[in-house]
């Protein structure tokens, strides 16, 4: 997870990478622009100056799109694109060749991934429309003139679909991101919660009375022993009520186990799917599949950036199963196979003359496999 303090580029999404090769491959057509401009009947200094608006156009558009997004948005979003479409239209005042309109479909392409759709749009609008009018103010014929207006609208409807596409992508992210920390949060919450109704009464009075006793040990050391006695025994009943929590913690059954996970689940925004049931299970193996699930779970939420996560119940003539699978990038966990949570499966798996596998897929995601044998049981 991200934090204030990092960079905006830890904040975007990693394929707009992808983006950005494209971007440049783009460019690419600008080859034709540069050609006509070196054989074009102009002084010397024209050619420089067209060159030169030619360069700061490319440098600045390349800025504009992302990932280098420090003028996505906003007020300095519009200004720069207005300043690519002002650059365009002062190269071809200079007497640029009629191949520099095709700058202004650069324009309507950043516009449509930097700015607002409907901004977009209506930039991609008048664009056409004046490069169709300057077109044929200049002399051009029909088919010329609709070819441009009809290359620069289509771009612009492209790009600026893209720019939404992108934008809602990288709020759905942002939103997942913080329903995952909501989650683990509340988590924390209900362990404090229960935690503190369990101890903290019993703390209160245990504090009470050794005050109580080590005031009356000089004057009345009678009291002061039965006040003692009191607190041994609060300190027994305390230790009983912790491992009866803990052992409810960790002798939560399966079916509770599911529940829980289907719950933390959907409340980081992944779609959990469980298919297959196991009941009647000896308790040993209960106990360690429900730990299997809420690992599984617990690392998904944490690391995985998943959509989507299957769980597969499956009983066999001699085994019993458990495969969670889901559709993210593997954790760090998974990555390295250190995580102490699965090491903690492995070991009770292997206690149970199971098998435990803990590994990224082939085909993308990661995959957690739990088989017990019925033996063993």
């Amino acid at each position: 997870m991200t934090r204030s303090g990092h960079s905006w580029a830890a904040r975007l999404p990693r394929h707009l990478g992808r983006f950005r090769a494209g971007q440049l491959l783009g460019l690419l057509f600008l080859i034709g622009p540069v050609s006509d401009l070196a054989g074009a009947d102009l002084t010397p200094p024209a050619k420089a100056a067209i060159g030169c608006l030619l360069a700061a156009f490319a440098a600045l558009y390349v800025v504009l799109l992302p990932p280098v997004s420090a003028l996505a948005g906003g007020f300095r979003a519009r200004g720069a694109v207005g300043v690519l479409a002002g650059l365009a239209a002062l190269a071809l005042a200079l007497g640029a060749p009629r191949s520099f309109v095709l700058l202004f479909g650069y324009v309507v392409a950043a516009a449509g991934v930097a700015l607002a759709v409907e901004l977009a749009l209506g930039v991609t609008l008048a664009v056409a429309l004046v490069v169709g009018i300057g077109l044929a103010v200049a002399g051009a014929d029909d088919s010329t003139v609709a070819a441009w207006t009809l290359t620069v609208v289509g771009v612009g409807a492209v790009t600026a679909a893209l720019g939404s596409a992108i934008r809602a992508n990288e709020e759905l992210r942002r939103l997942r991101d913080e329903r995952a920390r909501l989650a683990v949060a509340e988590e924390r919450m209900r362990i404090a919660r229960d935690l503190h109704d369990l101890l903290g009464h019993t703390l209160s009075l245990i504090a009470v009375k050794t005050e109580l006793a080590a005031r009356l040990i000089g004057r009345d050391p009678g009291r002061a022993e039965a006040e003692l006695a009191d607190v041994q025994q609060v300190t027994r009943d305390a230790l009983a009520e912790v491992r009866e929590a803990v052992h409810g913690y960790r002798r939560e059954g399966l079916s509770e186990a599911l529940a829980s996970a289907r719950t933390t689940l959907a409340a980081a925004g992944v779609d959990c799917r469980v298919d297959g049931d196991l009941s009647s299970l000896p308790i040993q193996v209960e106990s360690v599949f429900g730990w299997a699930v809420r690992e599984a779970a617990t690392n998904v939420v944490r690391h995985s950036d998943a959509r989507h996560c299957v769980i597969r119940l499956h009983r066999g003539r001699d085994d019993v199963s458990l495969e969670v699978d889901d559709d993210g990038r593997p954790g760090p966990a998974g990555a390295g196979g250190g995580g102490s949570g699965l090491a903690g499966l492995a070991e009770r798996a292997h206690d149970l003359d199971g098998t435990f596998e803990a590994a990224a897929r082939p085909a993308g995601g990661f995959r957690l496999r739990l088989r017990v044998p019925v033996r063993a049981t």
